[in-house]
């Protein structure tokens, strides 16, 4: 078993230091990468005057609603399991099955989800409260959006416009898509 001495301590620092720059380089140059865009924010052009989203805290819980909807197509199926209602956003926790019997099950992950009501208001992802678990043939995520849900509003539409294989990288580097959309209707009152 190899013990810790001092010099191989110092290596270790090093090379830790030397990630962490070499990461923070890369994303400056390149951007973050294409897995995380679906928990990222996205920046706006400056030339649109829009009021950003209030920030979801998660602090004041008002309710929670089982909703156990399904969208099928392709062979993958995306259910939306619950809502929960704060009083500056929403949470909601997805889950997404996919593979064909006898056959190794993909690694899915939703390329981004848009939410909307019957109103006419769209909500933003919020990447605080928000976290995904990709595994072969299922994924499952929990997910906040800001602002708060509109009182007047009845329903919401979840839509995934694609679906990312993740497990399936090309020889551009890029994960393979799977066409949808999967759009679910959750039922507010």
């Amino acid at each position: 078993m190899l013990r810790p001495t001092p010099a191989r301590v110092l290596y270790l620092i090093a090379g830790v230091v030397v990630g962490a720059f070499a990461l923070l380089v890369y994303t400056s140059l390149a951007g973050a990468p294409t897995f995380l865009a679906s928990v990222m924010p996205t920046a706006r052009p400056s030339s649109q005057t829009v009021s950003p989203p209030t920030a979801f805290t998660g602090r004041t819980l008002d309710k929670i609603l089982p909703v156990n909807q399904l969208a099928t197509k392709g062979g993958v199926q995306l259910r939306i399991n619950t809502l929960e209602e704060y009083s500056d956003g929403f949470s909601l926790t997805y889950s997404i099955v996919g593979g064909q019997t006898g056959e190794p099950a993909p690694v899915l992950k939703p390329e981004r989800f848009s939410v909307t009501d019957d109103r006419g208001s769209s909500y933003q992802l919020s990447p605080i409260g928000s976290a995904a678990t990709v595994a072969p043939g299922f994924s499952s995520g929990y997910l906040s959006f800001s602002p708060a849900l509109d009182k007047e509003a009845s329903a919401l539409t979840v839509t995934v416009p694609h679906l990312l294989i993740v497990s399936d990288v090309g020889d551009t580097g890029e994960p393979r898509v799977i066409d949808g959309p999967w759009q679910v209707k959750v039922a507010l009152r």
